[in-house]
């Protein structure tokens, strides 16, 4: 078994478009970028990044706005964002619903008194995502040797900010 999350793509796409939206936000913190010109420097596909934007915004973690100066940005710090909500607004709760033991049954998670390694190591999981935020994955993205220079993101007029 391996030790790696294994997130939808949805999930991972939008921490790394949020990552980088963190890091340009710190070095201009009221700027709008546009979804095109961020899929493009993240290497994501436009179209399924405005569903994943759609998604983040109706969680209230970025803000949005539509037309030829419209984009996005994020709705608050990036510290005060963490990988639990990123996760959740595109991929749902995260939590175990139903018993791994019996399908049928509710999972009663700590107050089981079977309470089961999976639904441990899975909260334990949880509390590590809660407790991450979109600060640090942004000081970590400055390292990464792909990081595409900042003017990647910049957009001609009439580009439409979301499209």
């Amino acid at each position: 078994m391996s030790g790696c999350l294994n997130l939808t793509k949805a999930g991972e796409y939008a921490i790394s478009a949020l990552s980088r939206l963190a890091l340009e936000a710190e070095r201009q913190p009221e700027k709008t970028l546009s979804v095109r010109g961020l899929a493009r420097a993240q290497n994501i596909p436009s179209a399924f990044l405005a569903k994943i934007v759609a998604a983040l915004a109706r969680s209230g973690l970025v803000r949005s706005r539509r037309g030829p100066t419209g984009g996005i940005r994020l709705a608050r710090a990036a510290d005060r964002i963490t990988l639990l909500s990123i996760v959740e607004a595109c991929e749902g709760q995260y939590m175990r619903d139903l018993c791994v033991f019996y399908p049928g049954r509710r999972c009663d998670g700590p107050d089981c008194e079977v309470y089961c390694p999976l639904r441990r190591g899975e909260e334990e999981l949880r509390l590590s995502l809660a407790g991450m935020t979109l600060a640090q994955m942004a000081d970590s993205l400055k390292g990464h040797p792909d990081l595409r220079a900042s003017n990647a993101l910049e957009e001609k007029n009439g580009d439409g900010g979301n499209g």
